[in-house]
């Protein structure tokens, strides 16, 4: 195989600083059009709303800076004066779903490691 020659990595290194350029664009204008509607602004929303990854705006840090300082915090619902039992059991309900998952995900890893240790153990016996 060939190196690359000269003239081609100086067109793939203009391409590269123009997908750059072309992000940096894209978010600024995702983040002034937030800023005129009012939308809640923050490095999810901005990556959402530009169409890019949240690892892309975290490796410009000057456009990092400038989102955090034109962020929103959407005000925390009203809650009401005192939640009604069926709210309180709601939340019971979900604790108590939380908790079942959480249990039956460990119990999944578990299987899946004993069936690898199976398979290892069948590889094994064939050979």
């Amino acid at each position: 195989m060939t190196p690359p020659t000269d003239q081609a990595i100086a067109a793939l290194n203009a391409h590269a600083r123009q997908r750059s350029a072309d992000v940096r664009t894209r978010i600024e204008k995702a983040l002034t059009a937030m800023r005129r509607s009012g939308a809640t602004i923050n490095i999810n929303a901005v990556a959402v709303r530009a169409g890019v990854t949240r690892k892309t705006i975290y490796n410009h840090p000057d456009l990092r800076e400038k989102i955090r300082a034109h962020t929103t915090i959407a005000p925390p619902p009203e809650a009401a004066a005192t939640d009604s039992s069926i709210v309180s059991a709601l939340r019971a309900q979900l604790t108590a779903n939380d908790a079942e998952l959480h249990r039956l995900r460990a119990e999944l890893r578990a299987k899946d490691v004993l069936i690898a240790t199976l398979y290892g153990q069948l590889d094994t016996a064939d050979e």
